[in-house]
């Protein structure tokens, strides 16, 4: 009887162990995905930032010239509104293949690439 309560206690330990080990490990993982993802959140402001800053002021130097070009600096600022307007419009509706698949890709492949090598190894 005391061989008995000896093994459950032995496997009382192994088990404390072995979740306490589990939850480690998903604690690293956890952090290491989360890191994953504030880097490419990061990385995509800053594109998304810097895009912005070029389509401004090519879109300012653009409009000057169509001014110059139609000799009213009013009507080249109107023309790069309405491209832009028309621009803003095209991704409205292609939004979903332009925007929200690739990304929905890329994070995936972002977040779950050891799980992905893993898979394509067996």
């Amino acid at each position: 009887m005391e061989k008995i309560a000896e093994q459950f206690t032995q496997l009382k330990e192994l088990l404390i162990e072995y979740f306490d080990s589990n939850v480690e490990y998903y604690k690293f993982t956890g952090f290491e995905k989360l890191m994953r993802l504030v880097v490419a959140i990061t990385f995509v402001g800053v594109v998304f930032v810097l895009i912005a800053l070029a389509m401004l002021f090519s879109g300012i130097g653009v409009a000057i010239w169509l001014g110059d070009l139609l000799e009213n600096e009013i009507a080249g600022y109107l023309c790069i509104g309405l491209f832009y307007l028309l621009l803003l419009f095209l991704v409205y509706l292609l939004k979903k293949p332009l925007i929200e698949r690739p990304l929905i890709k890329f994070f995936h492949q972002f977040l779950f690439k050891d799980e992905i090598k893993k898979e394509n190894q067996n």
